[in-house]
């Protein structure tokens, strides 16, 4: 008698159940093989299963990836303004000599003046070229210094006093030529002063990432004139820093909005400004 507890696949229960029946049909065929099929899932199904889990892990661990840096907080900015490379000096203004009247008498030459009436007839030639080549034009012929001057300075006589005064004239033509500060009369101003236009730089002024990555600090010299009506143009770096530093300082300088122009001779003129700005990183 056949044990219960034995399994139902094993041979001797799948010949009893299939005793006189066809043994080739399928469903014998499949009891039978069930074993080997079900083993073969298994070692197919398994190692499957593990690399669905620990492939990520194997591929990590072949394939390290660089560890994630957080951004780095903004690096703050000093931008310090210094001012003007020229001293901001009005020129000296020097005296006019005063004219000394001629003391020494001098050689005239007297044309003849107008009608007298004589009581004899008078003739008078007037003088040669020779004669007012080198003397000037008087009220009386005299002998004296010679000199090149049209007309002899008039001699007084007696005790009278006299005063005079000359004003020089002022100029009215156009002046298109650039001044350096030190030689205007009133200085290009920008609206607000000089703190105004730090403000203006540090609020405008961005440290370039090329320079910062390399760490570059130093001073930017910068040369512009400010036009007559208080444009700023021609632009120049005098002496940079690279990096993106002198780029961004002449950015920021052709940015700027108009100054009180400089003026000379009661007019406005163009004016050069030269000045550096400080870039520097605060670690």
């Amino acid at each position: 008698m056949l044990n219960i507890s034995s399994s139902l696949y094993k041979s001797e229960w799948l010949d009893l159940v299939f005793k006189n029946r066809n043994q080739n049909y399928g469903a014998y065929a499949l009891r039978a093989q069930s074993a080997g099929t079900t083993t073969r899932a298994l070692f197919i199904a398994g190692p499957l299963f593990i690399l669905l889990f620990a492939g990520p892990l194997i591929y990590k661990h072949l394939n390290p990836t660089a560890d994630i840096v957080p951004d780095q907080e903004d690096t703050l900015t000093f931008v310090e303004v210094a001012p003007p490379i020229h001293e901001m000096t009005k020129p000296e203004e020097m005296p006019m000599p005063k004219a000394e009247p001629l003391k020494e008498k001098i050689k005239t030459v007297a044309l003849p003046g107008s009608p007298v009436v004589v009581n004899h007839e008078v003739v008078t030639d007037p003088p040669t070229l020779e004669e007012v080549k080198n003397a000037a034009i008087g009220p009386t012929t005299q002998d004296g210094l010679e000199t090149n001057i049209a007309v002899a300075p008039a001699v007084g006589h007696g005790n009278g006093t006299g005063t005079g005064s000359a004003n020089g004239g002022e100029g009215t033509g156009v002046d298109n030529g650039v001044h350096e500060l030190e030689g205007v009369e009133i200085f290009p101003e920008f609206e607000g002063g000089m703190k105004a236009w730090a403000k203006f730089i540090q609020r405008n002024m961005r440290y370039p990432d090329a320079a910062q990555e390399r760490g570059l600090q130093g001073k930017v010299f910068i040369s512009f004139v400010i036009e007559k009506d208080g444009s700023v143009s021609n632009v120049t770096i005098i002496k940079g820093i690279g990096g993106g530093c002198d780029e961004e300082a002449t950015r920021v300088i052709k940015k700027s909005p108009r100054w009180k122009p400089g003026r000379q001779n009661n007019q406005n003129v163009r004016v050069r400004y030269q000045m550096p700005l400080s870039f520097a990183i605060q670690q």
